[in-house]
């Protein structure tokens, strides 16, 4: 009896041991026979056209193996014999709830604006179709991301939701909904042409895969044709950019998609040594140290009232030591006038353009800037 127990109690603990192992973690899927569709900048995306459907894996960006994997299948159609397992979507969806305000615009763009039933944090999305569509009570205010309202859901009624995925984050009360979770990872992307190739994606999930396949050729072609002219600037301004927060100045990393896109624009970019593809915080010192004697500085901000050098002194004395400062060369973008983040993640050529004739005005005579603009006094 005695070996029982012992025997009994090392079993349970190699199970237990074993789901632990596993928590959490995605099924991993086998490969899909059909013809794949060539991705040029992406490293998270993979769409493959198979037979009566199309699979789309996206990769997961914090470890290996596929993080979801999605299933596409005409309305119209009937279910394919040998259904691939994933999220099963039926195209085009009609009815979408959408968690960033970058996708609204898109979704304009692809001539899908129509799909759009609700939208959460709308003080976050300034897209004038948006708005309008509040206002008329065709698209539901659905609270904040973080507390989503599922009345408000429930009146959107939505085919799916395009959500924002978080390294070991959930979606909480969305968790429980009976509609599909479209888990938009394309700010994940390290570059800019592989977060704009999510394209692509959308706009097969709405029907409209060829609009998406020519929009993002032209946005290679123009970016390319931008990066070859920046490529001829001299001498390379040395950029700083952003401000302090809190304890911490939050930098872009060398190998992040801002990091890239300045290296493209022609800009000897002073933190492009940081290692890693997201921001990193650092000291106000070290800084300073790098980046005094900037010749441009970049800050980008969010408020109903403009930054002004008198007002980012206020904010912290420190700025004063930047040369960018004293010889008055700071550029600034208040994304809550100017639709920077929308266009940059699927229109990276409208941003490249804009650092190029900032950075190397003579190179691009008579473009006027749209985004950023100097601060005032």
């Amino acid at each position: 009896m005695m070996m029982r127990f012992v025997w009994n109690i090392l079993v349970s603990l190699s199970l237990l041991v074993l789901l632990m192992s596993c928590g959490g973690a995605k099924e991993q899927y086998p490969p899909v026979d059909g013809d794949a569709v060539p991705m040029q900048y992406s490293s998270l995306l993979s769409i493959v056209e198979s037979e009566g459907c199309t699979v789309v894996d996206i990769a997961n960006p914090w470890s290996e193996g596929v993080m979801q994997r999605y299933v596409l299948v005409p309305s119209a159609a009937e279910l394919p014999a040998n259904l691939p397992a994933g999220v099963l979507l039926r195209t085009p969806l009609d009815n979408v709830i959408l968690f960033s305000g970058v996708h609204a615009g898109l979704l304009g763009e692809l001539g899908a604006g129509n799909a759009i039933k609700g939208v959460c944090d709308v003080q976050y999305i300034y897209c004038d179709a948006v708005a309008d569509g509040l206002a008329a009570g065709s698209i539901v205010d659905c609270g904040s991301s973080l507390d989503v309202s599922m009345e408000q859901v429930a009146v959107a009624s939505p085919d799916a939701a395009f959500v924002l995925p978080y390294e070991n984050g959930g979606y909480g009360k969305l968790e429980k909904v009976n509609f599909p979770l479209i888990e938009c990872a394309d700010y994940m992307e390290i570059s800019p042409l592989a977060c704009a190739e999510w394209v692509r994606f959308y706009g097969r999930l709405l029907g409209k895969a060829a609009v998406a396949d020519s929009i993002y050729d032209a946005v290679c072609d123009e970016y390319d044709v931008l990066r070859r002219v920046a490529s001829k600037g001299w001498p390379r301004p040395k950029l700083l950019c952003e401000l302090r927060s809190s304890s911490a100045w939050y930098v872009p990393a060398g190998g992040s998609t801002m990091g890239r896109m300045y290296a493209d624009a022609g800009a000897d970019y002073l933190f492009s040594h940081c290692s890693g593809s997201g921001s990193v915080p650092l000291s106000f010192e070290l800084v300073l140290e790098r980046a005094a004697d900037a010749d441009v500085w970049l800050v980008k901000y969010n408020s109903e009232v403009d930054k002004t050098y008198s007002s980012l002194l206020d904010e912290y004395e420190g700025y004063s030591h930047f040369r960018p400062f004293t010889e008055k060369n700071i550029f600034v973008c208040n994304t809550r006038e100017k639709r920077l983040f929308e266009d940059r993640t699927f229109h990276p050529e409208r941003m490249l353009k804009e650092l190029v004739a900032l950075f190397h005005p003579h190179l691009l005579p008579g473009y006027e800037l749209r985004y950023y603009e100097r601060m005032h006094q």
